[in-house]
């Protein structure tokens, strides 16, 4: 494994989410795609921390507010 990634690093999409959601659910609040991206352990590409919020969407996990653009938990 490359020594710059942290061994708790999630190693797959579900684990990135699972990840991503228990934040949430610490934080509270309204999410963006930048604030999201502050709580992964690796840094991902922009598109995968968009991608990784409407897959908690779809899921029925949170909401996106149409106003504001933020992700919610449900």
């Amino acid at each position: 494994m490359n020594e710059n990634i942290p061994d708790d690093a999630p190693t797959s999409a579900i684990e990135r989410r699972a990840q991503l959601l228990e934040a949430m659910r610490q934080g509270g609040g309204g999410w963006d795609w930048t604030r999201a991206r502050e709580t992964y352990k690796v840094y991902p590409d922009p598109r995968t921390v968009r991608r990784d919020l409407e897959q908690l969407r779809k899921a029925g996990s949170v909401y996106r507010d149409r106003e504001t653009g933020l992700y919610s938990l449900s």
